[in-house]
């Protein structure tokens, strides 16, 4: 079975594979996290400041060679249903995380999933109090919490991150060193 089989299994609706380089921080980007307009800012240890300088970041995104862009849709309400727009984030998590594991068990020694929204594993994230993070092995940063701009980079594959009332889109990736060296 393939990754692409993989992720349709799981229902993921977008699979395509990239070049990581095309994930560059931006400044700006990084703005908009420290206006804390999400309220997540130095209140989740996969939110800036505690994920890292743009210059750690890319040193880090530089480590990978391949990547797949994933998006994952439902139909919802979005307005009226929160409580189901924040199962729809966990599952997209959970995804991501089998995804990862699919590429171990493929042979694949380094992955970084990246998740669609903040990392919603601890109600509320340790960081609050100052608490080491309690699952470093399954929290994980997103691609906007890592100053990408992801509408720029959606656009790049001609697709697009509309807001709609009547379904919900998460976005995120899995990056990887590549197979073969």
């Amino acid at each position: 079975m393939t990754f692409f089989d993989y992720a349709r299994e799981l229902d993921i609706t977008t699979c395509i594979e990239f070049d990581p380089i095309l994930l560059v921080p931006e400044e700006r980007i990084r703005a908009y996290c420290r206006a804390d307009k999400c309220r997540n800012y130095g209140k989740n240890y996969m939110c800036p400041p505690h994920i890292g300088t743009l210059e750690n970041i890319s040193a880090r995104l530089n480590t990978y060679d391949r990547g797949f862009l994933l998006q994952y849709e439902r139909k919802l309400d979005v307005k009226n249903d929160r409580s189901g727009s924040l199962k729809t984030q966990d599952d997209f998590h959970r995804k991501i995380l089998e995804l990862e594991a699919f590429l171990r068990e493929q042979g694949v020694a380094e992955s970084w999933g990246l998740i669609g929204g903040n990392c919603r594993l601890c109600q509320p994230c340790k960081a609050v109090s100052g608490e080491p993070c309690a699952q470093p092995g399954r929290a994980r940063p997103s691609l906007e919490s890592l100053a990408i701009d992801v509408q720029r980079f959606l656009a790049g594959f001609g697709l697009d991150l509309k807001f709609r009332e009547d379904r919900i889109t998460w976005t995120g990736a899995v990056l990887y060193r590549n197979l073969f060296g």
